[in-house]
């Protein structure tokens, strides 16, 4: 069920500094014309074109060797897969070229590489009817399934994180109700991989027992009514964005002393008032495993330039390998997350649809 994880039962001990000057929190909920960074942060604009019909892109993943940039852009097609397609594009980091533009049947959503295949899989329609796409980067083939029919999933798909060669753990999203699970287990078999889907529940909808990291205490009752992005922290555990419940869910292996803990989420200068974010990740890359102090965030917005949307960098000197970065999609920014405290601190504001994160190390280590 675990498969291909490094599970690793210690506490999270992730800090960040909450100190900031108190002109720029004035400034937080105020409506700008364009983002806003936050020294040292320097917020840049990828300078890729995306293809003509391409919108609002979304979901993004790094290449391997850091080259590439591969997005999702949803193009308005309806989350039940009505309509479409959608655009799966591949740059070129460096200039920005479109490398490859591929058609994919429905609303894309979840995307990531394989880090032992280097295939690029892609959910779609993430409120019912999910497929799932597996593209040869190399080759640009792909094959989609038919919709997964299976008695867990009766809602969409939404993000994932892969477990092994060909498996990857994937968000089940708009479940009808909590008995039936929010993650599953996807693996794939066999040359037709559209017809060898093998589906098994990973955590359900209703832990029986959540560990609430900020009260440090247990909790029953708990459920995650509206799951979606999902990653991989260093340690090896999943870390779910559950938008209902404003919090991130961290799912360890099933014998740790606390196997799901929960995170509740707050903007640093209003600790009292849940918040809700869409994409959180670490500074390190999920293709390669890879940690490095330095590095470029890319961010998607997807309503931005009249719902064209726009991709955006954001570097700064020194990324302390502890760090993590949520985008909060109401309050339309990106900020470090402090996991012990749960308080958002923004380091960037004046998105209009802020959305998919993903950061891209660049080795400065001593050789």
């Amino acid at each position: 069920m675990y498969l291909g994880l490094r599970f690793v039962a210690r506490p999270l001990m992730l800090a960040v500094t909450l100190s900031v000057g108190s002109t720029f929190f004035a400034n937080v909920e105020q409506a700008q014309a364009a983002p806003v960074a936050l020294p040292p942060y320097t917020l840049g604009t990828f300078k890729g074109v995306p293809p003509s019909g391409a919108t609002q892109p979304d979901d993004i993943a790094v290449s391997a060797d850091g080259a590439d940039l591969w997005v999702g852009y949803g193009n308005g097609v309806d989350t039940f897969g009505k309509g479409g397609p959608s655009n799966l594009v591949e740059y070129d980091i460096s200039s920005g070229a479109v490398l490859q533009n591929l058609t994919i049947p429905g609303h894309l959503d979840g995307l990531k590489i394989d880090p032992q295949t280097g295939q690029v899989w892609a959910t779609q329609n993430e409120d019912g009817n999910p497929t799932l796409t597996i593209v040869n980067p190399k080759t640009g083939k792909f094959q989609t399934s038919p919709a997964i029919k299976s008695s867990l999933i009766t809602g969409g798909l939404d993000d994932l994180v892969f477990s092994g060669p060909n498996s990857a753990f994937v968000t089940a999203s708009s479940q009808a109700d909590t008995t039936t699970p929010v993650i599953v287990e996807i693996s794939v078999k066999g040359k037709k991989k559209q017809d060898s889907l093998k589906v098994t529940s990973v955590l359900p909808g209703a832990p029986a027992t959540v560990w609430n990291v900020v009260a440090n205490k247990a909790e029953t009752g708990d459920t995650i009514g509206d799951p979606d992005s999902m990653t991989l922290d260093p340690a090896g555990e999943l870390v779910l964005n559950d938008r209902v419940s404003h919090s991130l869910f961290i799912v360890r292996n099933p014998s740790a002393t606390n196997p799901v803990l929960r995170v509740p989420l707050a903007l640093v200068t209003t600790p009292d008032v849940p918040l809700e974010v869409d994409d959180t990740i670490f500074t390190f890359s999920l293709t390669t495993g890879e940690s490095s102090t330095a590095g470029t965030i890319f961010i998607t917005d997807t309503t931005a330039a009249g719902k064209a949307g726009v991709i955006y960098t954001l570097t700064k000197p020194y990324f302390p390998t502890t760090e993590v970065y949520s985008a909060a999609n109401v309050l339309n920014d990106v900020g470090l997350v402090d996991l012990n405290s749960g308080l958002f601190v923004p380091v960037v504001t004046g998105f209009v649809g802020v959305h998919g994160l993903a950061f891209s190390p660049t080795s400065v280590a001593i050789p």
